[in-house]
C-alpha cells in the first residue's frame, strides 16, 4: 500500500475573521486526488494551505512528509501548479511564458529555455509556442499554463480546474495528458467541480462540504457503500411481492409488468429478495444492479453530511 503524501489531522483555518477548514482530517496516497466540493467549500483554502501560502491556527499538515507552513519553501520547489485564475505569462510568445516559468523556479535561461520546449513538446504544442500568448485560445492557455507548472520536473502537480472553460474535444485532450503525467509517476492533486473529470483522473477523493470533511479515501469505497439500485424481471414479481418486499425494509422504486426496482438498503446478498420469491414460487428470469455513479455518490455523501 502507497504511503500517504498529503496528511492532514483537525486542521482549522480561518480567512477573515471566517472558519473556513474546520478540523480537516484526511491521509491521502492516491497517484491522483480530487478535491471536490461545492464553490465556498474550502477547496481554494485548502490549496493555499497545503503550499504554506495559507497558515492553519491549528492542526498538522504535511506534504511529502514536510511539515507545513514551517517547509512551505521546499514543498513549493517540488510542486507545480496551475491555477485557475491566475494567466499566462502577460506579453511574448508560449515559449516566453514558459521560459519565465522555469527561471522563477531558479533555472538559468540556458536551462529555462531548454526545459520550456521539452515540456512544449510533452503537451503536443507545436508551432503555436512561437505565437504571442494574447491570440490563444483557452485551451492553448490551459496547455500553457499546464506546461509553465511542468518545466521545472516537479515530484507533484496542483491543478485548480484545469478544464475550466474548454469544450468537449478541448477537455478531454487536455484530460489525457494529464492522466499521461500520471502514469508516468507523477503525484496529481487535482481541484474540480465536474465529477467526470474526477472519475477519468482519480483513484482517490476528498471531498469538502462547507469546510468539513464528507469523505476522504478510493473513489471505489465512496461508489461500493451501497449495493445500488436492482431491477428484477420474472413471474410473479408483481405488486403484492413488491408491498411484500417493502415491508421486509426494501425501497421500491417501482412496480409494473411483472417488473420491480427497488433498493435493498443494507441486504447486500439480496437474502430477503430470494427468501420472498421461494415463498411465493416466483420465477426470476432477469436481475442487474445499477451501480451509483460517482456523481450520485458524492450528492449523498455531502447530503449525510448534512444531516449530521
Amino acid at each position: 500500500m502507497n504511503e500517504p503524501w498529503i496528511q492532514l489531522k483537525n486542521v482549522h483555518l480561518s480567512r477573515g475573521g471566517r472558519p473556513v477548514l474546520k478540523g480537516v482530517t484526511a491521509d491521502l496516497a492516491g497517484r491522483a486526488i480530487g478535491l471536490v466540493g461545492a464553490n465556498g467549500a474550502g477547496k481554494s483554502t485548502l490549496i493555499g494551505a497545503l503550499l504554506g501560502v495559507l497558515k492553519a491556527e491549528s492542526g498538522m499538515i504535511h506534504v511529502l512528509d514536510l511539515d507545513l507552513p514551517r517547509n512551505a519553501m521546499q514543498v513549493r520547489s517540488r510542486a507545480g501548479v496551475m491555477a485557475e485564475q491566475a494567466g499566462v505569462f502577460p506579453g511574448g510568445s508560449g515559449v516566453d511564458a514558459v521560459v519565465f516559468a522555469a527561471m522563477l523556479n531558479g533555472l538559468s535561461r540556458r536551462e529555462s529555455l531548454r526545459k520550456a520546449h521539452r515540456a512544449l513538446d510533452a503537451l503536443d504544442v507545436g508551432e503555436e509556442r512561437y505565437r504571442p500568448v494574447r491570440g490563444y485560445s483557452t485551451g492553448m492557455q490551459q496547455r500553457c499554463k499546464l506546461a509553465m507548472s511542468l518545466v521545472h520536473d516537479p515530484e507533484i502537480l496542483i491543478l485548480d480546474e484545469p478544464t475550466v472553460g474548454l469544450d468537449p474535444p478541448g477537455r478531454t485532450q487536455l484530460l489525457n495528458l494529464i492522466r499521461d503525467l500520471r502514469d508516468e509517476g507523477r503525484r496529481i492533486l487535482v481541484s474540480t467541480h465536474i465529477m467526470h473529470d474526477a472519475d477519468f483522473l482519480c483513484d482517490e477523493l476528498l471531498l469538502l462540504e462547507a469546510g468539513t470533511v464528507a469523505f476522504s479515501g478510493p473513489i471505489r469505497d465512496l461508489i461500493d457503500t451501497g449495493v445500488g439500485v436492482v431491477v428484477a424481471a420474472g413471474e410473479g414479481l408483481d405488486a403484492a411481492f413488491a408491498e411484500t418486499l417493502g415491508q421486509r425494509g426494501y425501497d421500491i422504486r417501482e412496480q409494473a409488468d411483472e417488473h420491480i426496482t427497488f433498493e435493498p438498503n443494507q441486504d447486500v446478498e439480496l437474502r430477503e429478495f430470494w427468501q420472498l420469491a421461494a415463498e411465493r414460487g416466483a420465477e426470476v428470469r432477469a436481475l442487474g444492479r445499477d451501480l451509483p455513479s460517482l456523481e450520485s455518490a458524492v450528492i449523498r455523501a455531502m447530503e449525510h453530511t448534512d444531516e449530521q
